[in-house]
């Protein structure tokens, strides 16, 4: 094999940076560390920490220093060639070859760390928005077929956007926002269309908004109503120098109030008391069962398999029920007056 040729073998062991602890997804060993393209984001991170390279002091210079120790190893990688792409692609697509998956992810983690940096100002830890990526551009080499003309990077952008869009609406927020298809759909192209429209000169209402993208306009205020509101805890105190009670105390009950909860219960007593004394003067073992297993039982018992245990006929069975609601009615008049109304009692009867 001549030197030229051993340059362009598509093999990445001695280029693939020894990043600490990978994670595995769709058969691809994907980096769990995050951040930018050294090179595009070196001069903003020297700007934004001027002491940066002192001895890291807080767990943030911490994970800059791992970003940017992660992002020195990814550029070590090579980038490879159209044909090289295509030749991995090609084995992916027949063979579903998984080495080549990891090389084809490997060789274009500069795309996931660009993308993800993107987002910093969205998510606190560089680390997970790139791991994101990672997994987003892990489905875009599954998915990729190298025979549309397309160039895997400009494929894999959708997905590796798609992957961390997803993660923000998710996570970002302790409200989920966009849990619907059309949800979901005006998160993902909100910042475009609102920039389309702020170029054309016109108000990004919802309506506005709801036109360009085809869906409700009421799910697109609940939406943007989502975005623009925040999170309070309904623990939070109204007023942190007096004791004015919580958020949660100013939310109406759903629960009746305290004078209608109470003659509720008063009456549920009473019932109880009367459906257990009735039950006492029952004696006979047929007449108990009908009354315990098919007239006041929650998951009452058909009255044909109570006649079959006791060898009696359906229609036997429907008299004798009938006889025990009539004395129950009478039961409840002698206890409770001859004015009580009956209405409620039995009303197929």
């Amino acid at each position: 094999m001549t030197k030229k040729k051993e340059e362009q073998k598509l093999s990445i062991d001695s280029q693939e940076p020894q990043a600490h602890g990978l994670v595995t997804r769709g058969g691809i060993s994907l980096a769990d560390y995050q951040g930018e393209w050294l090179e595009d984001v070196r001069a903003q991170e020297a700007h934004e920490h001027d002491d940066f390279s002192a001895e890291p002091t807080s767990q943030s210079s911490k994970r800059d220093e791992l970003f940017q120790s992660f992002a020195r190893q990814i550029a070590k990688i090579k980038r490879l060639s159209d044909e090289e792409e295509y030749a991995l692609g090609e084995r992916i697509q027949k063979f579903n070859d998984k080495h080549a998956k990891k090389k084809l992810v490997m060789h274009n983690m500069r795309l996931a760390l660009k993308m993800a940096h993107q987002y910093r100002r969205e998510w606190t830890s560089l680390m997970d928005l790139v791991q994101e990526a990672s997994a987003g551009m892990a489905i875009a080499a599954q998915k990729w077929d190298p025979t549309i003309g397309t160039k895997f990077g400009t494929y894999a952008a959708y997905w590796i956007r798609a992957q961390l869009t997803k993660f923000l609406m998710t996570n970002a927020r302790l409200i989920h926002t966009g849990n619907t298809r059309a949800g979901r759909k005006v998160y993902y192209s909100l910042p475009q269309v609102r920039r389309k429209l702020l170029l054309a000169g016109e108000n990004p209402t919802a309506e506005a908004i709801a036109k360009e993208v085809g869906e409700d306009p009421k799910e697109v205020e609940l939406i943007l109503a989502r975005l623009q509101s925040q999170e309070a805890s309904l623990s939070a105190p109204l007023d942190y120098e007096s004791d004015k009670g919580t958020l949660e105390d100013t939310i109406a009950s759903s629960l009746a109030n305290p004078e209608s909860q109470t003659t509720r219960n008063e009456v549920e007593r009473v019932i109880q008391d009367l459906i257990a004394s009735f039950e006492n003067t029952i004696k006979d073992e047929r007449d108990l069962a009908i009354w315990r297993e098919n007239l006041i039982a929650n998951e009452p018992i058909n009255l044909v398999d109570l006649g079959k245990r006791y060898h009696v006929s359906k229609q036997r069975m429907g008299q004798l029920a009938t006889r025990l609601k009539r004395g129950f009615r009478r039961h409840i008049i002698e206890q409770l007056g001859p004015t009580t109304q009956l209405s409620w009692l039995f009303r197929e009867d």
